[in-house]
């Protein structure tokens, strides 16, 4: 909590328990003016910080974009979402990194159909941030669909020209 959230809370308390007093030396019952505070309350409650906001609100519109993306057919597209220095870590150990593996992998996927992601959490900072999420892909290979449902963590970091990428994606 920032001092001057800290400040202004200690100055409504004593506002707030100055007005029980005032309320009483002017005659209320106490039942009418015991709880003035709870009127404040809000101040007092957590919240999320303005740079978790915008940060999720970014990651959010990025995980929009990959999906549009990878709809449209481009899977070079969606490789481009991860930074060139990017890892992908996945079941059975395996690890693909840098540039030329990321869009080996994206471009490798045939017959995608459908993808969402969900969002379930996000922090950080501006320049590097996490995301929890859920990710169902679908794809249609001679005529069979099937859908993979996991879980997965993306560690998204700023790059020079100011995009937020992935850095590193870790699926079950």
């Amino acid at each position: 909590m920032n001092k001057v959230r800290v400040l202004l809370c200690a100055a409504v308390l004593v506002v707030a328990l100055l007005g029980i007093d005032v309320a009483r030396d002017a005659g209320e019952t106490a039942s009418a003016s015991a709880y003035p505070a709870q009127k404040y309350a809000f101040l007092f409650e957590p919240e999320i910080e303005p740079d978790d906001a915008a940060i999720r609100r970014e990651i959010v519109e990025a995980n929009r974009r990959m999906v549009e993306t990878m709809k449209r057919g481009d899977l070079p597209g969606v490789a481009r979402f991860y930074a060139d220095d990017a890892t992908i870590l996945f079941h059975r150990g395996q690890k693909i990194q840098g540039r030329q593996g990321i869009d080996a992998y994206w471009t490798g996927i045939k017959g995608a159909k459908d993808w969402k992601l969900d969002v379930i959490e996000v922090g950080g900072n501006r320049d590097e941030a996490y995301q929890l999420g859920k990710s169902s892909f679908t794809s249609e290979v001679d005529g069979k669909v099937s859908t993979y449902t996991c879980d997965f963590v993306a560690v998204w970091k700023r790059q020079k020209d100011g995009a937020l990428k992935i850095y590193v994606d870790i699926y079950n």
